[in-house]
């Protein structure tokens, strides 16, 4: 069964609601899925994934620093060739994902487009999770 880890960072909460909601998806589609606050998020976890989901929310334009010292901590890992996807909760800038798919794609990872949502997600937004994780469990299936 292919596995995909999903990693996060989330201050109010909306980009965690947003990893569960993208894990459902994903289950949907017959993959195993690990899914970890950054805090508790150990390398070992990303060791033989098929795919790797990374979220944050906006911290001054940024990533959040957590996230951001796993991404560097995570550049040796193998991922080269593996599906890499970026997600996010932000407030007023939404350019996290893109600095994420950037940095998954100098790790040679074959990436989705990646997900924004505008603040907490409503019911349609939680439903934009699950495509966006089927639509990650599709890719890394080969389909």
């Amino acid at each position: 069964m292919p596995k995909v880890a999903i990693i996060y960072d989330s201050a109010t909460h909306h980009t965690e609601i947003m990893a569960n909601a993208i894990a459902e998806g994903l289950k949907s589609e017959g993959i195993e899925v690990m899914t970890s606050h950054v805090h508790e998020a150990q390398l070992k976890e990303i060791e033989g994934i098929d795919g790797l989901v990374l979220g944050s929310g906006t911290y001054h334009h940024e990533i959040m620093p957590a996230l951001e010292v796993f991404m560097e901590q995570a550049k040796n890992a193998k991922l080269k060739g593996k599906v890499g996807a970026a997600f996010c909760s932000y407030g007023w800038s939404p350019e996290v994902v893109d600095l994420i798919t950037n940095r998954l794609k100098g790790y040679g990872m074959e990436t989705v487009d990646g997900l924004l949502i505008h603040e907490k997600p409503d019911e349609a937004g939680l439903e934009k999770c699950r495509q966006f994780g089927i639509k990650i469990a599709k890719k890394v299936k080969g389909e």
